[in-house]
């Protein structure tokens, strides 16, 4: 675009953001014209600014065009029933639902939303803006502002129309913005691009900071290759992961635009749960990596002179380069640096370690009745079709490499003996670098000036995975190279799976400030023993990705405890755990110094040896999507089932609606169509709206599918990116560490102790729900003060809870995990009566390499959908049996096999052939199972866990593998499982 036309192109998407005002439900109640209103609020925002010539463009032919071809399915039925009556049917109520189960619903007519308030929202932006230096700054900072001022402001989130309350204002704000891309010219463009392999580089990781290195390479890769489209066009050509409260759209907006930065940070403070989006003073990006391996983009024709595939295969190619130039610029870790310039002939700068598959289509919005439908499902069956994985190895001069050492052309890699050695990360490639062992190694770490955390002893890298350590530990450089901003930083701490396996025994001893501060100071057995297991600090590590560290640092810095003994305490908390814990003479002294503190009064955790591993996945993402909205109701070809898949699909339409609206539509859906054209001539309407507006409802019934739209992807980009904010809230507080949050994707690693905790805490956010004390409230909706954002609503999520040995291949239990999430989890359908629904849980104890699984269900249809809350029946049996020792852990493995749970199992059968009639005997049979295990005389602990298996009794998995297996069977082994890990048997 020349530079005028993108002053114009901005202005008008300035326009889109303005079209409507925020308030427009409270401003209808008013009886005000909302279009004059929206008027004056744009020209109160924007006078005085770069944006101001936007004001004129309000009722601009492209902007409306925008608003119609944004418009989702609810928008298009309501169209169709009033036709050119646009203000027709009105609806005073205030509600917003769920646009995804629009049965969700909040009530938001007892707010009441002052003028004045608005005029505030106004007056903030307006200073905001005239601070921008040049007309793009301006539209990135309102694109990044307006929605948050109003929400800092306490202001609430009213719908878009009050008579189809499933899409807020602002999600249809920025919809509009987004058309706008396609409107602008009339022809657009669709692009999907998605990342191959990512799970296995990702998986292959021996470190925790590599799990980390690798997640986050991807989503600054990936982000980095639509940075460039979001710089031309504005950051609303960004569907999916939206921009919108996006950490990585905030960090470039900081950087670039650092005169916003101080108020952006004072507002994100005061909004709980923002906090996360904008950067720390001491680390200029984002945190976690937040961006998923694909992007769906929408962009006007014209920015392509290309092929899209080759132009953005190549932009990616050019990020990577971009990415190990920034590695190969660093001062520091020169051995390791020169070793990659020596070995640049392998190819690995220009080849990245991951192919991209790029799907586009190509849209006039002006010939096509829904293009962006046509668009969507055209990328989508393109996707289908590239089901072949290219490895990227495929594009290295290996075979040549190899052949020339083998031939006495060329030296052996990595100086080995046999020509050259496997990489001990990935296993699949050729190593550049191979460290030696015990003397040997000790000698090599000290020539080549690095410390022992970076490359272990025996290992042996490939270029990559060269690359990925080295970044894990400085990775300022690369990230300023394609983020475009930044400076040189360091992890100099990052907690690895030791660290995660010892937690209990560190945060119970660090807990203890006051009580070591005395018995250093008057017990000197106490005080050698700390000498002995705790040396002091040796350097001052500023950067720390973990909370806890962050946290506990400061918290010891602020003590007034002794300072030789505070030095010490630093240098515990930061230290790997491997050395300072679990080697083998510290550990004979940490359980002696347990033991004398015990004596004292002092109660410390003993040592564990297991950490969980934590990973989630959406269920049925691509057919939510792709409009399939009650793909999860049945699977089967029956009559029955094809009844319910319908009546699914009118109670969606049905609640689409409200107020008079919903009246005539539902009496179509129930075929009384003589009653609807009535219903309609009294209003004024024309009576064949009926026959066109039954016509379409029949096609979405026949096709079992919504028509998706740009508001409704928009939406669920939007829900995503807050569950993928919550997630990472959840897993902070738990102590844990973020590997990735995606929004329906989560990894994480978390002490054993805290991993129900964080499955339990972010499944229920991820339904718009928080846990209560036993039991949960049922918000549905993300709330930040007064302003609503709806949640996945009743959408599966299913988790794995991997518990492993920290000296375990950290590969295999990321494979073994990403298998048992996929074939079992997602692979099991939990039946109460009623349809099946997957949403499992599936945990797995390996001790030493031998993984045994149990899965349960997070959530039921029954018939409503409702929480197990089988996460706290776990948390309170263990408790019952390891801390409050009122149950002996014999139960868990009787319960496991033998003569009294194969009689219980038969019981179980019987009643199901009875319709549980008479569940006495099998109630009975676990009764005197749990009973011969009691070591209280209270009721209490048998009545809990009765009351869970009576709940429960007639709930069955379905799997292909096991077919239908009760849940009881599955409850005492998932609780074995769990309390194994936590004594790390």
């Amino acid at each position: 675009m020349s530079p005028s036309s993108v002053e114009e192109f901005l202005l008008l998407k300035t326009a889109a953001l303005f079209h409507d005002p925020p308030d427009k439900a409270w401003c209808l109640r008013r009886n005000e014209n909302h279009e004059k209103w929206a008027k004056e609020l744009a020209q109160e925002a924007l006078k005085g600014t770069l944006l101001e010539k936007a004001v004129d463009m309000l009722s601009d032919r492209r902007v409306r065009d925008a608003d119609r071809l944004a418009a989702s399915v609810d928008r298009i039925l309501l169209g169709k029933l009033i036709g050119d009556k646009a203000g027709a049917l009105p609806e005073r109520s205030i509600k917003l639902r769920n646009p995804l189960y629009p049965s969700i619903e909040l009530d938001l007519s007892q707010i009441d939303v002052q003028k004045d308030k608005v005029i505030e929202v106004m007056k903030e932006i307006n200073g905001i803006l005239k601070k921008a230096e040049n007309l793009k700054e301006a539209y990135f900072a309102l694109y990044g502002l307006y929605e948050l001022v109003w929400m800092h402001k306490g202001l609430p989130s009213g719908p878009a129309d009050t008579r189809i309350p499933t899409h807020s204002i602002f999600d249809h704000l920025y919809a509009t913005a987004a058309a706008l891309n396609w409107t602008y010219t009339g022809d657009g463009l669709l692009l999907h691009i998605d990342a191959r392999g990512v799970q296995d580089f990702i998986a292959q990781s021996r470190k925790l900071r590599d799990l980390w290195a690798s997640s986050y390479m991807v989503s600054a890769l990936i982000w980095s290759t639509s940075l460039d489209f979001i710089k031309n066009y504005g950051p609303d050509v960004v569907l999916m992961p939206t921009c919108r409260f996006n950490p990585f759209f905030y960090c470039y907006l900081v950087n670039k635009v650092p005169e916003i930065g101080g108020f952006l940070r004072k507002i994100v403070k005061e909004i709980r749960g923002m906090e996360e989006i904008v950067p720390e003073e001491e680390w200029p990006f984002p945190r976690f990596a937040i961006i998923p391996g694909s992007a769906t983009l929408i962009l006007p024709f014209e920015a392509f002179g290309q092929d899209p595939k080759k132009f953005v295969e190549e932009k990616f190619r050019e990020k990577w380069r971009k990415f190990c130039n920034g590695i190969l610029k660093l001062p520091d870790m020169k051995s390791l640096i020169k070793t990659l310039e020596e070995e640049r002939e392998y190819g690995f700068v220009d080849v990245p370690p991951l192919s991209i598959r790029v799907s586009s289509s190509h849209v006039n919005v002006s010939k096509e009745n829904n293009p962006y439908l046509k668009a969507f499902e055209e990328i989508d069956e393109e996707r289908r079709k590239k089901l072949l994985k290219v490895d990227p190895a495929c594009m290295l001069p290996l075979t040549r490499i190899t052949k020339e050492i083998f031939d006495g052309r060329r030296s052996p890699l990595a100086e080995s003996k046999r020509g050259f050695e496997y990489c001990t990360m990935c296993g699949r490639l050729p190593a550049i670098i191979s460290m030696p062992r015990r003397k040997e190694y000790e000698e090599k770490i000290k020539e080549m000036g690095i410390p022992r955390t970076v490359l272990g002893e025996g290992e042996k890298l490939c270029p990559y995975c060269l690359i990925k350590r080295i970044f894990s530990f400085r990775p300022g450089l690369a990230l300023s190279e394609i983020l475009e901003y930044g400076k040189d930083v360091g992890l100099g701490a990052y907690p690895s799976l030791a660290d995660m396996a010892t937690f209990d025994l560190k945060s119970s001893f660090l807990a203890e400030l006051d009580a070591l501060n005395k018995l250093w100071k008057e017990n000197t057995r106490v005080k050698k023993l700390i000498e002995e297991v705790l040396e002091p600090v040796k350097e001052e590590l500023k950067v720390l990705q973990w909370e806890y560290q962050k946290r506990k640092r400061k918290e010891i810095l602020e003590s007034n405890i002794d300072s030789d003994l505070k030095m010490r305490l630093l240098n515990f908390l930061l230290a790997e755990s491997e050395d300072i814990v679990l080697e083998r003479e510290k550990r004979g002294r940490w359980n002696e110094l347990r033991r004398i503190l015990r004596e004292n009064n002092v109660m410390i955790n003993p040592i564990n040896t297991y950490y969980a591993l934590i990973k989630a996945d959406g269920d049925s993402m691509g057919e939510i999507l792709g409009g399939y909205i009650c793909g999860h109701v049945c699977e089967e070809e029956s009559e029955e089932c094809k009844k319910e898949l319908e009546k699914c699909i009118k109670d969606y339409i049905s609640n689409l609606f409200e107020g008079e609206s919903k009246g005539i539509v539902s009496k179509i859906l129930s075929g009384d169509i003589d009653s609807a054209r009535e219903d309609a001539k009294k209003k004024e309407l024309d009576e064949k709206n009926i026959d066109e507006l039954s016509r379409i409802i029949n096609e979405i019934i026949s096709k079992k599918r919504i028509p998706v739209s740009i508001s409704y992807h928009v939406s669920i980009s939007r829900a995503l990116m807050i569950a993928a904010l919550k997630d990472i809230e959840y897993v902070k507080e738990s102590k844990g560490v973020v590997i990735y949050a995606g929004g329906d994707d989560l990894l994480s690693v978390a002490p054993v102790s805290s991993a129900i905790k964080i499955v339990d805490d972010t499944r229920l956010a991820y339904g718009g729900f928080v846990r209560e004390f036993y039991g949960y409230r049922a918000e549905r909706f993300y709330r930040f003060n007064r302003y609503y954002i709806p949640s996945m609503g009743n959408a599966g999520r299913s988790y794995s809870l991997y518990i492993a040995h920290y000296r375990y291949p950290l590969y295999e239990v990321m494979k073994d995990s990403a298998f048992r999430l996929d074939e079992i989890a997602k692979e099991s359908k939990w039946v109460d009566g009623g349809r099946g629904r997957k949403d499992s849980l599936v945990i797995t104890y390996s001790p030493r390499g031998s993984p045994e699984s149990s899965v349960i269900p997070l959530s039921i249809w029954k018939p409503e959908f409702t929480f197990t809350d089988l996460t706290l029946f776990l948390r309170d049996t263990v408790d019952m049996i390891l801390f409050k020792k009122k149950i002996s852990p014999a139960l868990l493995y009787e319960a496991s096999g033998g003569d009294l749970m194969w009689t219980a199992r038969r019981l179980w059968e019987k009643m199901e052939e009875r319709n549980w009639k008479d569940p006495d005997l099998f109630e009975e049979s676990i009764r005197y199972l749990i009973g011969r295990h009691l070591l209280t005389k209270e009721e209490d602990p048998l009545n809990k866990i009765m009351k869970t298996i009576r709940e429960n009794k007639s709930l069955k998995r379905r799997s292909k593998e096991d077919g239908e297996t009760p849940l009881f069977t599955e409850l005492f082994k998932s609780c074995r499982l769990l309390y194994s890990g936590l004594r790390g048997d």
